[in-house]
């Protein structure tokens, strides 16, 4: 069962329950490389004004996320800020030696690479919002990375859960 808002002329879905990610899922998306340096990723958010991309390889397979919250982390480390201020230590600690899932020319800063989440929370594209929801309050994260047979195809944010219920379109539509 369906209504139309007669502010906006869209029609939007009665229950919640109804609407599926990818009903709401952004589709033009804004990624960054593995081996992009850190300097370039804070442009690219600043300048899509968003707080994270999905960090993807030379065959744009999804390799991890990196958010505002990782380039902060990362800066915090950086200046060594004080663990009572909720920087705990990361797994950024890696050895010279270690191998990485990319190359970058030697003695090159930071990459996305090295910041990124790569534990990524994703969900398909016929996944619930109310799921979706339930997934994001689990993870505390901000977004969901949306995949169907193994690729990239849209991101859905908590602003994108949230348009529906205020009887707004999904953005870009």
């Amino acid at each position: 069962m369906k209504t139309r808002k007669p502010d906006t002329g869209t029609v939007v879905p009665v229950a919640f329950a109804e609407i599926r990610v990818a009903d709401v899922m952004q589709r033009e998306l804004v990624h960054v490389r593995a081996t992009d340096a850190l300097e370039e990723v804070e442009r690219v958010l600043a300048d899509a004004r968003i707080s994270g991309v999905p960090v993807l390889d030379d065959d744009d397979q999804m390799l991890g996320v990196l958010s505002n919250k990782d380039l902060v982390r990362r800066r915090a480390e950086d200046s060594e800020a004080p663990e009572e201020l909720g920087f705990e230590d990361t797994v950024l600690d890696a050895e010279e030696t270690e191998p990485v899932a990319y190359r970058r020319p030697r003695g090159s800063g930071l990459c996305a690479g090295d910041v990124m989440t790569t534990d990524v929370a994703s969900v398909a594209p016929d996944t619930g919002l109310a799921e979706a929801a339930r997934l994001m309050v689990q993870r505390e994260v901000h977004r969901l990375m949306v995949v169907q047979r193994g690729r990239l195809v849209g991101i859905v944010t908590t602003l994108d859960l949230l348009r529906p219920l205020a009887g707004m379109p999904p953005k870009g539509r």
